[in-house]
């Protein structure tokens, strides 16, 4: 048997334009036994030669498919040829495939895990090269996403950090008056706002206002193929579109948090002022024997491990996409997923390193 002939190797892209030759290869070669598509030099699908390769699969049952990439395997829904050894009763079939889709879910979560820390790593890297060689990003671009990060975001943020000052000053006075504390309601409000309710709010809300649009913007760029136009001009896609990213986040971030801590706690003054008589004076003096300095500074540091992983998490989904209108929401849904989970996550790991 003439291995070569048995062996079809695809192209780097397939296209519409290739279903047609490989079709008429696969006819002449269909008399032969253990015909082979070799994806080996594959680097792109479009949907046309996905839909084509799935008929190929039902149409030739022992067309063979090797040297094939995850991101390709899931998209035409095959094992990489492998076939099931024989197995005693349905319970043993059912336990060894629950098994490897675990075990695959695993692999899968480090193999994404990897690729997110090697992004994070390009990022820091691309930011201090930019710092020394002022080089590869976009002039401007930088007071462009602080614009849109910060002063676009300014009265969201102050609004949803004047209603949820309001609503825990509210809920916490009705429980003080139980028990006569009412001076220790500056105490909570003061508390609970700065260490953990404004950096958490504030990342949240940049995860649905900035994230998404993050992610939304730079998977468009994929699927349009203007990345690949970037890299072609000989510049580095993750350095510019991520560098003023992540140089706006650090900027726009602190400001943000100072805002939002005097509007928060300026409605917690006045839930005290109407509700317990305190004076704003009174307040203010008894709060600050409750917060200091230290946890303004571990708020500040949250919020900015916070907008990094927002910008980080949201361009990791972005540039993962590859082909197809529908991976944009796609990954755009997934961008806030992971955002908020990392966020939840790193909260609390804040909590037991400062608080335990």
């Amino acid at each position: 048997m003439d291995e070569e002939k048995r062996i079809i190797r695809l192209p780097a892209r397939v296209t519409i334009r290739d279903v047609s030759p490989l079709y008429e290869r696969i006819e002449a070669a269909k008399d032969m036994e253990g015909i082979v598509l070799d994806f080996a030099g594959v680097e792109n699908i479009e949907y046309s030669g996905v839909v084509f390769l799935n008929w190929l699969r039902r149409k030739y049952p022992g067309l063979g498919f090797v040297n094939l990439k995850p991101e390709t395997e899931r998209l035409i829904g095959n094992r990489s040829g492998r076939t099931e050894p024989p197995v005693k009763n349905r319970d043993e079939l059912s336990s060894r495939r629950f098994v490897e889709r675990r075990a695959d879910q695993v692999i899968g979560f480090r193999n994404e895990l990897k690729r997110y820390l090697l992004f994070l790593a390009d990022g820091i890297f691309y930011m201090g090269q930019y710092f020394k060689a002022r080089r590869g990003v976009y002039p401007g671009e930088v007071i462009h996403q602080l614009h849109f990060m910060g002063y676009r975001s300014f009265p969201l943020v102050c609004m949803i950090s004047f209603l949820v000052g309001t609503t825990i000053s509210l809920t916490s006075a009705a429980q003080l008056r139980l028990f006569g504390a009412d001076m220790l309601l500056a105490d909570f409000v003061g508390i609970a706002m700065i260490t953990e309710l404004v950096p958490l709010m504030t990342a949240i809300i940049l995860v649905g206002k900035v994230g998404a649009s993050i992610t939304a913007e730079i998977s468009t760029m994929a699927v349009m193929e203007e990345i690949d136009a970037v890299r072609t001009m000989g510049v580095v896609p993750g350095k510019f579109l991520m560098v003023p990213r992540m140089i706006a986040v650090t900027i726009a971030v602190p400001l943000l948090i100072v805002i939002a801590d005097f509007v928060g706690i300026f409605a917690g003054m006045l839930v005290a002022r109407f509700t317990f008589k305190i004076s704003p004076g009174a307040f203010l003096e008894e709060m600050l024997t409750a917060v200091f300095l230290r946890d303004f500074l571990i708020q500040m540091l949250k919020a900015m491990v916070f907008g990094w992983v927002v910008v980080i998490s949201s361009g990791f989904k972005g540039f993962s996409v590859q082909r197809g209108a529908e991976e944009v929401g796609r990954a755009t849904t997934e961008s806030v997923v992971l955002s908020i989970t990392m966020i939840i996550i790193i909260d609390c790991i804040f909590a037991f390193l400062f608080y335990y």
